[in-house]
């Protein structure tokens, strides 16, 4: 072979590497791009759900309060209390749906637990479910168990690192005041 058949290969093979090697890079680079516009996709509608979700249970709660049974929350009565229930169980299932079309099956499989629990809050708080002030406490913390594994699937899909600290299940305990250091309380005399 002569130099020139010689160097026309080499070109050949060195343009065929680098054909090979950018459209190696550029689809890894295309995966990568579209792993992160999916990740950001469903972490917006993890949110959503999961604030539609909590304000579902805070209206809930609200309703109940103004009835006597959880009283921590401040009350709200009437039609406008249910009005606002109705449209924030709108807002829940709009984002619930979100969820089932982009989530993978764990996360699914969590939020429609989640939605089971709510709506029996719901059903609590609208008096189609009688219920007492130990069984309202029994569901919330239902509720709340069934809000950490959404929470933990979620966390695990999109790869969140750290460890997921779970909420409390249980009912608040009354805020106490913090004591006051001994000159302030001699000054007060």
């Amino acid at each position: 072979m002569t130099n020139a058949v010689v160097t026309l290969l080499a070109v050949v093979v060195g343009a065929l590497a680098t054909f090979v090697g950018t459209a190696f890079a550029d689809r890894l680079r295309f995966r990568r791009d579209q792993a992160r516009h999916w990740s950001d996709k469903k972490l917006a509608a993890y949110a959503e759900y999961l604030n539609a979700a909590k304000a579902m249970n805070r209206i809930s709660r609200r309703i109940l309060a103004g009835r006597g049974i959880g009283e921590r929350a401040v009350a709200l009565k009437g039609d406008d209390a249910l009005e606002l229930l109705a449209e924030a169980e709108a807002r829940r299932a709009d984002a619930s749906e979100m969820v089932a079309l982009i989530g993978d099956a764990d996360v699914v499989a969590a939020v429609r637990r989640l939605n089971r629990e709510i709506w029996r809050l719901q059903w609590i708080a609208r008096g189609l479910l009688d219920a007492d002030e130990e069984a309202w406490e029994i569901c919330n913390q239902a509720y709340v168990r069934a809000l950490n594994t959404v929470h933990e699937s979620v966390r695990s899909e999109l790869h969140v690192p750290g460890k997921h600290l779970p909420r409390e299940a249980g009912p608040p305990g009354v805020p106490e005041l913090p004591a006051r250091p001994a000159s302030e309380a001699e000054g007060m005399r």
